[in-house]
């Protein structure tokens, strides 16, 4: 049940991935401004995670995931005014913040109870298996984005239609609206981190110092803001780079496509270049599905932090073979960038909240927070997209993050021994 709630949040972010083109197109913003949709969006986890996670310390989880589904509910729905009536950039990026303060209060909830559901040692894990149903959407929403959004090309000089646009967030709204009425009836297990037990304030394994003063937390904040900026800038330039480097000028000036992009867009039927690397996207994301359930199984053999440590190596490679821009070859490299990624973000937050007891609801609004690295990167790449005139050079943020998940992989062992020896007044344990 709880795995659901991943699928909604993962169908509305991978949904981003193609609108930074879409509002490019018919409201002509530029790359610079559709930015700001990953920031409406994750502004909203910076601003709402806090709260949310003190009101979930007073109303439980389940009471939590029910308030965010009917304020994700009410985002959805905001898109028929803004599609409808106002037709305006502002009006979408006010629907979205909205729809993302109801995920931010879901993620709050939803991340943290998977793993104290079961052995700390399997909370990576478990966590990965419940995103990789985040990563069954991911591959659904491209499709769908390229289908109904990008299907119907624009013509040139009539009104802005959004008609395309509104539909799909309608039907969200009122799916959203049955999986409320579905946890309304159901009742998930009672977690309560204060009675002691093995994720409770008496088990002899729970870190009792302050949150600051524990580096293995403290290092999964930063390592996870600047994962999330390199993941949410991926996606959201990622139909850009790849019409960027699979369509290109020859020397006279005709335009040229890679032969793999034409019969791609002719299997698919693409009605567009657009639709085209969408569906590219679409192929990305089966990669990120299957990272997702791969991954799990594969933390049985390789400790988590070793495995997050070479997964950021894969992609650091393939970053800088996307930032070298080879025309016609780097853009089917980059879908590869998904595989490894997908173990990131539930490996990053399960290593942070290792032993945290009482402090893990506390402990995971910070992580929801750190989210925020997503409303940055994509601004900052789209200045340096149009600065320079090239996808290819704003690449250099996604790579900045993924080097920090090789280095926070590799000292892990070290971290979470140091907070380990923390008193509660932040001094070195003294055995009696």
């Amino acid at each position: 049940m709880v795995a659901s709630l991943f699928f909604i949040w993962g169908f509305c972010h991978a949904m981003l991935d193609v609108l930074n083109k879409h509002f490019q197109n018919i409201l002509h913003v530029s790359k610079t401004q559709s930015g700001f949709i990953q920031t409406s969006v994750f502004g909203a986890y910076f601003l709402i995670a806090l709260p949310a996670a003190l009101l979930i310390r007073r109303i439980g989880y389940q009471r939590g995931i029910l308030l965010g589904l009917v304020i994700v509910a009410i985002g959805a729905f905001l898109f028929i005014p803004a599609g409808l009536i106002f037709k305006a950039f502002w009006a979408f990026l006010l629907a979205l913040f909205v729809l993302s303060s109801g995920l931010a209060c879901i993620e709050t909830a939803a991340n943290p109870y998977v793993t104290v559901l079961g052995p700390k040692d399997g909370a990576a894990g478990r966590l990965s298996v419940a995103q990789a149903f985040n990563s069954v959407a991911y591959i659904i929403a491209p499709t769908v984005g390229g289908a109904l959004i990008f299907g119907q090309g624009q013509v040139a000089g009539a009104p802005a239609n959004f008609n395309s646009l509104v539909a799909p967030y309608v039907v969200l709204g009122g799916v959203v609206l049955a999986v409320f009425g579905v946890f309304s009836f159901i009742k998930l297990p009672a977690i309560n981190e204060q009675d002691g037990g093995e994720f409770g304030a008496d088990d002899p394994s729970t870190h009792k110092a302050p949150l600051y003063r524990q580096p293995h937390f403290t290092f999964g904040i930063v390592t996870q803001f600047l994962y999330i900026a390199a993941q949410v800038g991926v996606n959201a330039f990622a139909v850009n780079y790849i019409l960027e480097n699979a369509i290109s000028k020859n020397t006279s000036g005709a335009m040229v496509r890679d032969p793999l992009f034409s019969w791609y867009g002719q299997l698919t039927h693409a009605a567009t270049p657009e639709a085209t690397a969408a569906y590219v996207v679409t192929i990305a994301m089966v990669l990120y599905a299957i990272g997702r359930f791969s991954g799990a199984a594969i933390a049985r053999l390789i400790k988590p932090n070793v495995m997050l440590a070479l997964y950021g190596i894969a992609n650091t490679i393939i970053i800088l073979i996307v930032m070298m821009d080879i025309k016609h070859l780097s853009w089917r490299i980059l879908p590869f960038c998904w595989l490894f990624m997908s173990i990131m973000f539930p490996f990053i937050f399960a290593m942070s909240l290792r032993n945290l007891g009482e402090k893990t609801k506390l402990a995971a609004s910070f992580q929801i927070m750190s989210i925020v690295g997503g409303a940055i990167a994509p601004p900052l790449m789209g200045w340096l997209a149009d600065t320079f005139n090239s996808m290819a050079i704003c690449f250099i943020l996604p790579l900045i993050g993924f080097i920090a998940t090789i280095i926070y992989g590799f000292v892990y062992p070290s971290l979470l021994a140091k907070s380990a020896s923390q008193g509660s007044a932040g001094f070195p344990v003294v055995a009696s």
